[in-house]
C-alpha cells in the first residue's frame, strides 16, 4: 500500500536483511519470485499550518488537495533480480497566492539490481531519485524548511565476491548529492563521488564482522569549500532471532576542506535494529552520527564541519485484518563548527540546529483493493542562532486503490 505521508527512517531500515549472509548488503537477497506490476492511486485532502511557498519565505497556513500514483514491479530469475518502484504526487495549496498555481510536485524512483555472475560473484546496484518540497530526514539533508523543490540522487554499484566460505568483499563506487530548484537554496547544492571496500567475515551462521573503508570527494556550491572525507570502521551484523536483526559500525572520518583548517578527525557511528515482536508488531530503529556536507553554506559564511546525529524509530501494528497503525519519531541534531566569513576570512562562532519529528498514521481496508488512510505529522525546529525556528502541524486523509 502506497501511503500519502513519508515515514522517514523506513528507507534506511529497508536495507536491513532478514537472513544472515555474506551477501547481506544485497538489496534483493531473499527475493526469489517475480511480482507483477502493481499500481496504487491515491486522492486526499490535508491541512498544513506552516507551509512555505516558492516565492514567499514567510510561512502560512493552507489547506491542500493531494493526488498520487505509485507503481512497483519485481522481476526475479535464477541469475538476475531487479526491482523498480516509482511514485508521483501533486499537492494543490489553496492559500498559496504568491507562487502562481500553488501546485507542488513530489516524485520518487528506485531501482535495485542483483546480477549473480556465478556462485561466488555478483553485481549489486541501488539507485534512488527523490524530488519534492519536503525534506527527507532519512537522507543527509539539513533540518531547514526549504522554499523550493529539491532533487536528491544516489547511485551505488558494487561487486561482491565470496573468497571462501567465511570471507567476502564488496568493492564499489557511489554518487550522491542534492540540487535545489529555484528559491534561495542552490548555494547548498552538493555532489559527492566515492569509492569503498568492505571486508566481511562470517563468525557463525548468525554473526558477521565487517571492516569498512570509504573515500569521498564532495563538490560544493556557495561559500563552502570542496571536501575530502576518508572513513574507516569496523562492524558487526547479527541475527538475534528469526524475527530480529542488528547491524552496527563504529569508526572515524578524516576530513579536509579547501580553504579551511588543517585535516581533522570526527567519530562515525551507524547502527540499526529491525525486530518483529510478534505477528502484529514490527519495530525498526536506527542511529547515525558523523560528519555531513549539507547545509554548510550560509551566505558568505561557511562551516567546515557539520557533525550530525540522526535517530529514527518506527513501528507498524496490525490491529486486525482491516486496520493497521503506524507511528514513529525522527530526531536530528546538527552542530556547525570551524566557521569563517569567506569575504573577510574572519572566524565566526559555532551554531547548532535541532529538529524533532513525531508522526502517526492508519490504514483501514474497506474493500479488496481499496483503503482509507490518514496521517498526522508534527515538526519542531530550533537553533542557537534563531534561524529556521518553527512548529509545524500537518494532517491528511485520503483513499487509495490498488490495481
Amino acid at each position: 500500500m502506497t501511503k500519502t505521508y513519508i515515514a522517514a527512517g523506513s528507507i534506511a531500515l529497508a536495507s536491513i536483511a532478514t537472513a544472515q549472509s555474506l551477501f547481506v548488503e544485497d538489496p534483493n537477497e531473499g527475493q526469489s519470485e517475480s511480482l507483477p506490476i502493481q499500481y496504487t492511486v491515491t486522492a486526499g485532502i490535508g491541512y498544513d499550518d506552516y507551509f512555505t511557498s516558492t516565492q514567499d519565505e514567510d510561512a502560512s497556513s493552507s489547506a491542500y488537495a493531494n493526488a498520487a500514483l505509485g507503481a512497483n514491479y519485481v522481476n526475479a530469475s535464477p541469475q538476475t533480480t531487479w526491482k523498480i518502484g516509482a511514485y508521483l504526487s501533486a499537492n494543490k495549496y489553496f492559500d498559496d497566492d504568491s507562487s502562481g498555481s500553488g501546485v507542488y510536485y513530489n516524485a520518487r524512483l528506485n531501482l535495485d539490481v542483483n546480477h549473480r555472475i556465478n556462485e561466488r560473484t555478483r553485481y549489486v546496484s541501488t539507485n534512488n531519485l527523490n524530488y519534492g518540497v519536503e525534506p527527507e530526514y532519512t537522507f543527509s539533508f539539513t533540518t531547514a524548511n526549504q522554499s523550493s523543490e529539491q532533487l536528491y540522487y544516489s547511485s551505488d554499484h558494487a561487486i561482491g565476491h565470496r573468497w571462501t566460505s567465511r570471507l567476502a568483499t564488496y568493492t564499489g563506487v557511489r554518487l550522491n548529492g542534492v540540487s535545489y530548484h529555484g528559491g534561495n537554496g542552490d548555494e547548498n547544492d552538493r555532489t559527492t563521488y566515492g569509492f569503498y571496500n568492505n571486508f566481511r567475515y562470517s563468525l557463525s551462521p548468525v554473526s558477521t564482522v565487517t571492516a569498512n573503508f570509504s573515500y569521498n570527494e564532495t563538490d560544493a556550491s556557495g561559500s563552502a569549500g570542496d571536501a575530502t572525507d576518508i572513513t574507516g570502521s569496523i562492524g558487526i551484523e547479527r541475527q538475534l532471532s528469526d524475527r530480529s536483526y542488528f547491524t552496527a559500525q563504529v569508526g572515524a572520518t578524516r576530513r579536509d576542506v579547501d580553504g579551511g583548517r588543517d585535516s581533522y578527525y570526527t567519530p562515525y557511528v551507524n547502527a540499526a535494529l529491525n525486530t518483529r515482536v510478534n505477528s502484529q508488531l514490527n519495530l525498526r530503529t536506527f542511529v547515525r552520527y558523523g560528519v555531513e556536507n549539507y547545509g554548510t553554506s550560509q551566505g558568505s559564511n561557511t562551516f567546515d564541519t557539520n557533525e550530525s546525529i540522526r535517530v529514527g524509530l518506527s513501528a507498524d501494528y496490525a490491529v486486525s485484518s482491516k486496520l493497521s497503525l503506524n507511528a514513529g519519531i525522527n530526531y536530528i541534531k546538527q552542530d556547525y563548527s570551524d566557521g569563517r566569513d569567506t569575504i573577510t576570512n574572519r572566524s565566526i562562532g559555532d551554531t547548532d540546529r535541532e529538529l524533532i519529528n513525531p508522526y502517526v498514521g492508519f490504514t483501514y481496508r474497506i474493500g479488496h483493493n481499496t483503503s482509507i488512510n490518514g496521517s498526522y505529522n508534527y515538526s519542531d525546529s530550533s537553533s542557537s542562532d534563531g534561524v529556521n525556528e518553527f512548529d509545524r502541524n500537518r494532517v491528511q486523509i485520503g483513499v487509495s486503490r490498488v490495481f
